[in-house]
């Protein structure tokens, strides 16, 4: 039986967090033996982890420390794990403790995980800028790299000088059943059924765009009043954003519905799903919204990052253009998560 350790920083609420519970969710423990470590308590996909998945908890390091060059922390990290295995996987590729842990294990091949744009990331965001000038240094010590899509092959190479081709594309898996059976419990929550109603699933914060949205629905409301959108999730911009609503009166348009533990009994309410992403990896939200037969408004400037999807050159005029469904059915992406499945199985035996 093969061996295989996975590090992640937690399970707190989070796409990273999610991609890797459903991925937890489809191996063969008849085949594969996992052990998960993590370095917090944070555990909100506690439920939904399989019995026989092994979980660690190891102490996390000091704040300090992600403003240390990696290779100086290579040589003093307290981690110390006896345990031999075939893979060892950085599934978080952006902490310091889950790259110095997994590269402290003796195995025969050492995997990160790539879930992000990390040239745009870099470009767009001052503090993982400043982060990644300390930990850039410890992707030269892996072996392999999975992508969530092909569109990051090229900028991880190029931001973290990287020569070699050892990477693979293993996009997220979606747990469609799942999705569809919690769709199907029952809530309080209602929307006007006259108006098309509109939902985004994701973390307020500047990466994903809500302030894009916000101002692409001001125009939208200017040409048609029965749309009515709702946001599900949180961050460190949701104030910001919610005056942002109240300054351009948009309050009567736009409800912020927090963090939500069952996301899908509000989405399967809902018309359409609109993401507007600044950069993306591979947004598992958009896909369990096409499990749920929502119409997708996708801009094309996330097409390198998202499969089989159409997408639009103007968010606001295909807003404009959507009607109501009759009926929506649901899609189980047999096909889609048969094709993924077969990719990991592929990784782990190799």
């Amino acid at each position: 039986m093969k061996k295989i350790a996975i590090f992640q920083r937690d399970l707190g609420m989070g796409g990273i967090q999610k991609s890797l519970v459903n991925l937890l969710n489809v191996i063969d423990y008849k085949k594969y033996e996992v052990d998960l470590y993590l370095f917090s308590y944070d555990n909100f996909f506690k439920e939904s982890l399989p019995n026989e998945l092994n979980i660690i908890y190891l102490k996390p390091l000091p704040y300090i420390s992600r403003f240390i060059f990696f290779s100086i922390l290579k040589m003093f990290h307290p981690y110390k794990i006896d345990k031999k295995y075939d893979l060892a996987i950085d599934y978080n590729s952006y902490d310091q403790g889950c790259a110095l842990a997994c590269l402290s294990v003796d195995a025969k091949e050492y995997i990160s995980w790539v879930h992000n744009d990390v040239l745009r990331e870099k470009n767009n965001d001052i503090k993982y800028r400043i982060l990644h000038f300390f930990f850039q240094s410890k992707f030269s010590y892996f072996t392999k790299y999975v992508c969530v899509s092909q569109g990051l092959i090229e900028p991880f190479k190029k931001v973290n000088s990287i020569s070699h081709n050892h990477f693979v594309v293993i996009p997220n898996l979606v747990l469609s059943e799942e999705v569809i059976d919690k769709s199907r419990e029952k809530t309080s929550f209602s929307v006007d059924k006259s108006k098309y109603n509109l939902v985004s699933v994701g973390r307020l914060v500047f990466q994903k765009g809500y302030d894009i949205l916000i101002q692409d629905m001001k125009e939208i409301i200017k040409k048609r009043k029965d749309i009515h959108l709702y946001i599900i999730g949180d961050g460190n911009q949701r104030k910001k954003l919610e005056r942002m609503v109240k300054f351009e009166k948009l309050d009567s348009y736009i409800t912020f519905l927090g963090s939500q533990s069952n996301p899908f009994q509000y989405e399967t309410l809902m018309d359409g799903f609109v993401l507007e992403s600044r950069y993306e990896g591979q947004g598992i939200a958009f896909l369990e919204a096409k499990v749920l037969d929502l119409d997708l408004i996708i801009p094309s400037h996330l097409k390198n990052y998202i499969d089989d999807v159409e997408f639009t050159d103007d968010v606001c005029k295909k807003i404009l253009s959507l009607k109501k469904k009759k009926k929506k059915k649901y899609h189980s992406l047999e096909d889609y998560n048969s094709k993924i499945v077969k990719k990991i199985n592929q990784l782990f035996q190799e």
